[in-house]
């Protein structure tokens, strides 16, 4: 693992990597563990600037004094000799350091490129281990459902969707839950991906049934979340309310809101209520009241099938003409 047998009392340790994915930082958080364990103080300064937004105790590497640190640890991620190279202007001003690696992938032979004063790989060409993350224990949180209809042009000026999933988007980053975005939206075809949506069905109950709670502007997440008794909290994203206020009404489902109302405050109480351990009976209570007042639906279609049509009913129909088509026929009447 190192490379000699000299060794230097830790002053302070500067840790680097990507530290771009949750592997990453899983594993970071190994490293830090065992410093803390053994007394050394530490920053986190990530290759790109930009992901010290990420934490509030990241740094910008360009910030630090690199006088004040002993070691240099790199953590995670594959690792290539162009890789150093590029963060080199950087990277020299710690030369004095001893440079660690910690569960790297070494993608060229150690014998061709291995910067490093000692190396704990997760795999090169002469040893491969599991990833630390392996280690790491991390607390498990409410997993939410996100559907979300992006606009209706039916409602014209009321509608007010924008603000539903600003609304929405905020209550999840207050909550710390985890969000997966899902949508009732079917793709055109077998072959066709379409983006959080699915293919049938099936799909989509069995994916919104396995979330704690789904976070809706659409009447079907609404009602194929409660359907599988899955608590829901609707934002009817319509000015004054319609089909979902409407929906949910009918069935007696209570965690509804319109857009315009709705506070952040309201909306924290409602996800507590959905996440209560008597949400999903409440949802399921919905289903039974929802089947109930469709029991005549048999004997409505069959007497539907059964009426004499009236085209009178569907006498103003006919599209308006527009401008641009009333030029075009005059032009055609005048050839």
């Amino acid at each position: 693992m190192a490379r000699n047998i000299e060794t230097v009392k830790p002053r302070r340790a500067l840790l680097m990597g990507a530290l771009s994915t949750v592997g990453d930082v899983e594993v970071l958080h190994q490293v830090t563990r065992r410093l803390r364990d053994l007394g050394v103080p530490f920053e986190v300064a990530p290759f790109s600037k930009r992901r010290t937004e990420m934490f509030d105790e990241w740094v910008d590497v360009s910030t630090l004094d690199p006088r004040d640190y002993s070691h240099v640890v790199f953590v995670c991620g594959p690792l290539t000799r162009k890789m150093m190279e590029k963060r080199w202007e950087t990277l020299r001003h710690f030369e004095h350091c001893a440079f660690i690696g910690v569960n790297l992938t070494m993608v060229a032979d150690l014998e061709a490129f291995n910067p490093f004063d000692a190396l704990i790989e997760r795999d090169s060409n002469r040893v491969t281990r599991p990833d630390l993350s392996f280690l790491q224990e991390e607390p498990r949180v409410p997993v939410l459902g996100l559907c979300l209809v992006d606009s209706q042009r039916e409602y014209g000026s009321r509608q007010r969707h924008a603000k539903a999933k600003d609304l929405l988007e905020g209550l999840i980053r207050r909550s710390g839950a985890a969000c997966i975005e899902i949508d009732t939206v079917l793709a055109p075809n077998r072959l066709q991906h379409v983006d959080n949506g699915f293919y049938n069905a099936a799909q989509f109950e069995s994916a919104v049934a396995r979330v704690d709670v789904l976070l809706t502007t659409r009447l079907h997440g609404t009602v194929l979340a409660l359907k599988n008794g899955v608590p829901v909290i609707s934002i009817d994203a319509v000015l004054g309310g319609d089909k979902v206020s409407r929906q949910t009404r009918e069935i007696g489902w209570e965690e509804v809101f319109e857009a315009d109302s709705v506070t952040d405050e309201e909306l924290d109480r409602a996800l507590e209520r959905c996440l209560s351990p008597d949400a999903r009976e409440r949802a399921r209570a919905c289903v039974g009241r929802a089947r109930n007042s469709l029991a005549n639906f048999d004997a409505d279609f069959s007497s539907a099938m059964s009426v004499l049509p009236d085209p009178a009913l569907r006498s103003g129909l006919m599209p308006r003409q527009g401008l641009v088509r009333k030029i075009r026929s005059l032009l055609t009447k005048a050839r």
